[in-house]
């Protein structure tokens, strides 16, 4: 059964992920080609499925290495159930994947800020990354509220904290336009974020993805408010803490339409799979856990197959 093979985080829990994630890429691609499959969407198949897999594999290898369990065996499972129900545009945006291991390596400074005594480089490191972002797209100044939120607390309210936020916000961008000017004189790198893989053929019914991922949405809203650790479980309330941030900004930044380029709900993919994971994993009864996860397979499938008038 599917749930028992989610219990625990194990090497067959990997695999299987990886197995599942390769089936939900190829039928996607199966959906989004007007229900065909040929030997030339290999390549693009392949490339979709390593990315994807690497996402997953990296949170859970940083996850592991921080030993912060936010990360369970049930998002082995969620990540690729929760793509089945993702409103897919007409190419992969490569920035935005590298936007997202951005906000990964975040994730994990952030955690270590609360689990290593030189707590003040892990804030540096956590500030750099984000400044990254806000280069990119300014509007991505919403992620500066989370090191500005660890300045407030007692323990880390002093100068040695205040500076290592401080510096990549203001030497980072500073650096950068130097950079720019003398080795990119007439390209800023930062600004050319169309780099895309032409991969389907056809574009679903948007519209009606959009409905089927807000109700993603809602389920990761419901999780996030009901399943939050308590404050003493320290670890684990921090990392629970950032991807609430992360889900309320990439609402954000989808409604109002603040994201660069194709791919407005990209930003929302990760949270909602990691906290739709949340609420699956709090179903206790295994019976009730597997009918309920091989129901969102089946509706997961059925919509799709719908939204791009295969049946």
């Amino acid at each position: 059964m599917v749930a028992e093979l989610f219990q625990k985080t194990t090497l067959k829990s990997y695999f299987a992920s990886i197995f599942i994630s390769f089936l939900i890429i190829v039928f996607i691609h199966y959906c989004k080609n007007n229900g065909s499959l040929r030997i030339e969407f290999l390549p693009n198949i392949i490339i979709f499925w390593l990315l994807f897999s690497g996402i997953i594999f990296l949170i859970g290898f940083l996850e592991n290495k921080n030993s912060v369990n936010t990360f369970r065996a049930i998002h082995l499972l969620s990540f690729p159930l929760i793509y089945l129900f993702f409103p897919h545009g007409k190419e992969l945006v490569i920035s935005k994947v590298l936007i997202a291991v951005i906000i990964i390596f975040s994730k994990y400074s952030y955690s270590r800020i609360f689990n290593e005594n030189k707590s003040y480089l892990r804030l540096f490191d956590l500030s750099f990354l984000i400044v990254l972002l806000i280069l990119y797209n300014k509007n991505f100044i919403f992620f500066l509220i989370i090191p500005i939120t660890v300045i407030f607390y007692q323990k880390y309210r002093d100068l040695k904290h205040l500076i290592s936020f401080l510096i990549p916000l203001i030497f980072l961008p500073l650096t950068l336009q130097i950079f720019n000017k003398v080795l990119f004189q007439n390209y800023n790198i930062l600004s050319n974020y169309n780099y895309l893989i032409n991969t389907w053929e056809i574009e679903e019914n948007f519209y009606y993805s959009e409905i089927i991922w807000f109700i993603a949405i809602f389920t990761a809203i419901l999780s996030s408010i009901l399943f939050i650790p308590r404050r003493y479980q320290k670890i684990r309330y921090q990392g629970f803490i950032f991807m609430i941030f992360w889900l309320y900004i990439s609402l954000i930044m989808g409604i109002f339409g603040l994201q660069k380029g194709e791919g407005e709900w990209f930003l929302s993919f990760i949270p909602v799979a990691y906290f739709s994971g949340i609420f699956i994993e709090k179903i206790k009864n295994i019976k009730i856990k597997n009918m309920s996860i091989y129901l969102l397979f089946f509706i997961g499938v059925i919509s799709k197959l719908i939204q791009n008038n295969i049946i």
